[in-house]
């Protein structure tokens, strides 16, 4: 396989003129999972933030006294995963990787020997970068910020708890404008992807762009403003057939315009699609020995969203890290959600009878986080939650379908810490209170009494087993209590295998 591998990126780097020094690099990685848990729910926080691969049959609606409960006899999963990513970086770029990555799981749940292989592949991309500017192709994981400690991974909106979307993302990092003497930077990214799970409206396109501004306020001390959007367009609706999907209509969702004739008649009031995102707003100190950061990760759905009127939702973050990363405690992490004012609890709009003489228009309210009324799947994908994984999405309907979520009007607590036991162990700690509120109108009676619900998480990185042989030991306890989820304690145990090859051509 190694050979294989090696001769591709030989292949990509043939296609560059030989100018120069070239680095070809390989890493591999084989990886077989064991979990098992109390009942047949793995807790919150063993199936939470990984990317879709964790089995699904552990991840779904588990909310206890209701139908959808799962019985309550031990359940094991056994799932593995391979990943190869290569790179090859010729002179003056920044690299050209690819990585495949594939996961499937065998299970045996209550006793019930269920073993299957369902495969899926997580990650195959090509990616390409010259100084701030990289083109990926394919499927990749987005970034997870915050040492793997936040409930979003630094994102309300695409917080890593589901699988990649297949597509291509055209991003540049941070650079400074020019003449404010690095007083002023920008970041932004422009992208477009396609669904391709079970939905409610088939086959529907993603797109998505963001542009994120940093000022230096003093020497130590930075202040970032950013602003992301997704929007979902086109696909096959059971309701209204196929939805509008030309060039000119894509030119619509970018901009934000409403649809034309053959449009819905909710896409001609308001925008064509279905259009969600966040502002960030956020202070970074640079200390000597650490760096802290305060943000403020705020959600929208609709216009009003984006005026403030959903004031004071979002998630409210604060991280201290330390450089030293040998230290028992590196990483603290606060984090204090509120979603319930969703910019009031009636959508509000201008026809009122007092007021005939003045234009009709939408003045906001009950803005029903991450739903929709035509693309009714909402914002989940592969039936999780795409964003904060505390909104709990509906159950799966008979035909495999997830409508929506059931549950974004949420307050929680969340604390992160993570360091090195003994300075020479990983480890990461999280612990999680919440309290349910459903919905405005509910779907679930279940959030008529707003459920409160724990969930503790202990993750553990053992070094190499043995000094000459490349392995590696994991292991994660989670447990779970509480009125929400069904009370479970799960573990996870983890062993791969690894290596790396890198080779340098003049």
């Amino acid at each position: 396989m190694k050979k294989i591998f090696t001769a591709a990126l030989t292949l990509i780097a043939a296609g560059y003129l030989d100018a120069g020094a070239q680095t070809f690099g390989l890493d591999w990685d084989v990886a077989l999972y064991g979990a098992g848990a109390t009942s047949e729910a793995l807790p919150f926080w063993a199936v939470t933030n990984r990317h879709g691969i964790v089995p699904d049959s552990h991840s779904g609606f588990i909310v206890a006294g209701t139908d959808f409960v799962y019985s309550s006899k031990p359940g094991v999963e056994v799932y593995a995963g391979l990943k190869f990513s290569g790179s090859v970086t010729p002179a003056g770029l920044a690299g050209v990787s690819a990585a495949p990555a594939m996961k499937g799981y065998a299970s045996m749940n209550g006793g019930r020997q269920t073993a299957r292989w369902d495969g899926m592949l997580n990650e195959l991309y090509a990616g390409v970068g010259w100084k701030m500017l990289r083109l990926d192709l394919g499927m990749i994981d987005r970034p997870v910020e915050y040492g793997g400690l936040s409930l979003t991974g630094g994102d309300i909106v695409w917080s890593g708890n589901t699988r990649s979307l297949p597509g291509y993302n055209l991003q540049v990092n941070y650079f400074d404008i020019p003449g404010t003497k690095g007083i002023f930077a920008v970041k932004a990214n422009y992208a477009d992807y396609k669904m391709l799970d079970d939905r409610y409206v088939d086959g529907p396109m993603l797109h998505n762009k963001s542009l994120f501004f940093k000022f230096r306020l003093a020497r130590r001390l930075h202040l970032q403003l950013g602003l992301e959007q997704w929007s979902m367009w086109a696909g096959n609706s059971p309701d209204n057939g196929p939805q509008p999907a030309t060039f000119n209509d894509y030119l619509r969702v970018v901009c934000g315009m409403s649809g034309g004739s053959d449009a819905t008649e909710s896409d001609r009031i308001n925008v064509l699609g279905d259009h969600r995102g966040r502002e960030l707003i956020q202070l970074d100190w640079a200390g000597d020995s650490f760096t802290l950061s305060f943000a403020h990760d705020i959600p929208f759905d609709d216009g009003s969203g984006m005026g403030f009127q959903n004031f004071p939702d979002g998630v409210n973050t604060l991280f201290l890290s330390f450089r030293n990363r040998d230290r028992w405690v590196t990483d603290i992490l606060y984090e204090f959600v509120y979603t319930k004012w969703q910019s009031g609890p009636y959508h509000d709009t201008g026809d009122d009878p007092d007021r005939q003489d003045e234009e009709w228009h939408i003045l906001g309210g009950c803005d029903n986080y991450f739903n929709n009324g035509e693309y009714k799947s909402g914002w989940t994908y592969y039936g999780k939650t795409a964003g904060l994984p505390l909104f709990t999405p509906k159950p799966v309907s008979a035909d495999g379908i997830v409508l929506g979520v059931c549950n974004n009007r949420v307050v929680a607590h969340h604390f992160g810490l993570g360091g090195k036991l003994a300075r020479k162990i990983p480890y990461r700690f999280k612990a999680t209170y919440s309290k349910n509120f459903g919905q405005y109108y509910q779907s679930v009676s279940l959030f008529e009494t707003a459920p409160w619900q724990v969930s503790l998480a202990l993750e553990v990185d053992v070094p190499r087993l043995f000094r000459n042989l490349p392995v590696s030991f994991s292991i994660g306890a989670y447990g779970d209590t509480g009125e929400l989820y069904e009370d479970s304690f799960g573990l996870i145990l983890k062993l791969s295998y690894g290596g790396q090859w890198n080779h340098r051509k003049s």
